[in-house]
């Protein structure tokens, strides 16, 4: 297939997504993007209309119908089989607004789940998932939202896409650290903020928790000035964006994967430590329990409170054998739900069927 997206190439989702569907499913992949497109593979072609969307950073925002006339061009340029529109409320309603078929919307946000969007923008959401030929979500939470909002229930897809597990292997028999890992975005409402209050709840503990905070985000400097409030600077590492081949390498000498993300989809980053042997600290959410089994294989905090992370974490670092079996279920869940190349072939296959399908009716 002659695959479209409208997405934004900087992101490592879409990365993960579209070079999956060109380099190891064999199709052509084309990306029209309004933000600076990013180092995707050589088999991705890269229209970058961001210079055409004006201020960089605006992908997410209705400003950017500016761009839908240069959209429909490059569009219908490609002459694709498929467009799929990557998020609902940005790409997804450009490609709604693009006119063509067939049109597959991705829900990856997890802001779509519970945001209570108000007109006009809530009208716009409503005509994109009215207009999409398949609403694909990664999980059955989303889909419910997605069907509330107005998706047709007979064209949706509920698959997760999962983890590339060649890069992400099981943990090998060296000595884990007792040491947090947190590998969100540093964005204010992922609170990253309720980890750093945890580690300083447990001021004194001997040996000492440190924490590595890998990534970065408009956050970052108000989680630094915090640390350096809270007495905590020393025990907490601000690792920034780090290699490929280093995260995997960060995870399987970390004890505790924590996250304080309110709402979710489904989670890349839970499921890459998963699949390398972090114990899951997380908040009971919906997506979550999806996931994790409280006091099994992770264990779950409710309403995020810094406290009760701080429980968590003394708990999970003292029962060893509680860490070892959790690696061990978490692994093979996320083989059997989780794994990249098992679930892209289903995605694959229901989004050829909607191609043959609509070729049948015109």
């Amino acid at each position: 297939m002659r695959i479209c997206f409208l997405a934004d190439a900087g992101s490592v989702n879409t990365r993960s997504f579209v070079e999956h569907f060109s380099e190891k499913l064999g199709h052509d992949v084309h990306v029209v993007t309004l933000s600076p497109a990013g180092d995707l593979a050589p088999s991705v072609t890269v229209h970058d209309l961001s210079v055409v969307a004006g201020e960089p950073g605006l992908a997410g925002r209705m400003a950017n119908v500016g761009s839908l006339p240069r959209v429909r061009r490059v569009v219908r340029s490609i002459a694709p089989d498929l467009v799929v529109g990557y998020r609902v409320a940005s790409y997804g309603f450009l490609g709604a607004m693009s006119g063509f078929h067939p049109l597959v919307v991705v829900a990856q946000s997890q802001l779509i789940v519970t945001k209570p969007y108000r007109s006009p923008k809530k009208l716009a959401v409503r005509m994109t998932l009215k207009r999409a030929d398949l609403v694909h979500a990664w999980a059955p939470h989303m889909t419910r939202r997605l069907v509330e909002l107005g998706a047709e229930p007979e064209k949706t897809l509920t698959h997760p896409r999962g983890i590339d597990l060649e890069r992400f292997p099981p943990r090998g028999s060296g000595k884990d650290e007792s040491s947090v890992i947190l590998t969100r975005t540093l964005h204010w409402h992922y609170r990253a903020q309720n980890i750093i209050r945890a580690l300083a709840m447990m001021n004194g503990r001997v040996p000492p928790v440190s924490a590595t905070i890998v990534g970065n985000g408009e956050y970052k400097e108000e989680l630094q000035n915090l640390a350096g409030e809270l007495g905590v600077s020393d025990r907490v590492r601000f690792a920034g964006e780090v290699p490929n081949d280093e995260l995997p390498r960060l995870l399987g000498t970390t004890s505790i994967y924590a996250s304080a993300v309110p709402v979710d989809g489904v989670s890349a980053s839970l499921l890459e430590a998963m699949a390398r042997g972090c114990f899951p600290i997380v908040w009971d959410n919906e997506a979550n329990r999806q996931w994790i089994e409280n006091g099994s294989n992770g264990l779950l905090v409710p309403g995020g409170d810094p406290s009760g992370y701080a429980e968590a974490i003394a708990k999970a670092l003292s029962d060893d054998g509680l860490r070892t079996r959790a690696g061990e279920i978490n692994r093979g869940i996320v083989e059997e739900r989780g794994d990249l190349s098992k679930n892209m072939r289903t995605i694959e296959a229901a989004y050829s069927e909607l191609v043959e399908s609509f070729r049948r009716r015109h």
